[in-house]
């Protein structure tokens, strides 16, 4: 009767280790008019594969804020997208705001 608690618990954290996302983050570097950018900038993100067909997006994040030229974007395209083929990324920026 003394172990039943610990496999209980073993069991819990397995469950809640299985537990995954297909959510990742972008880390880049933006250049604005020669020089780091800073502020709040649109940016759209899609996924092509190696023949230029677009496999997934856009996704758009809007107002992203750009401290020194550096930002942070999540992603989430889906697991299914990500087969084992080759991909390629296609960033699209604008100031904050522009239409």
């Amino acid at each position: 009767m003394k172990f039943q608690p610990v496999v209980a618990a073993v069991l819990f954290f397995a469950l809640a280790a299985g537990a995954q996302t297909t959510a990742f983050t972008y880390q880049g570097k933006l250049s604005d008019g020669g020089g780091a950018a800073n502020g709040n900038y649109d940016f759209r993100f899609r996924l092509y594969d190696v023949n230029t067909n677009l496999v997934a997006g856009p996704i758009t994040n809007s107002a992203v804020f750009v401290t020194n030229g550096q930002f942070i974007a999540t992603l989430d395209f889906g697991g299914a997208v990500f087969d084992g083929s080759n991909r390629w990324l296609e960033i699209a920026v604008r100031s904050n705001g522009v239409v």
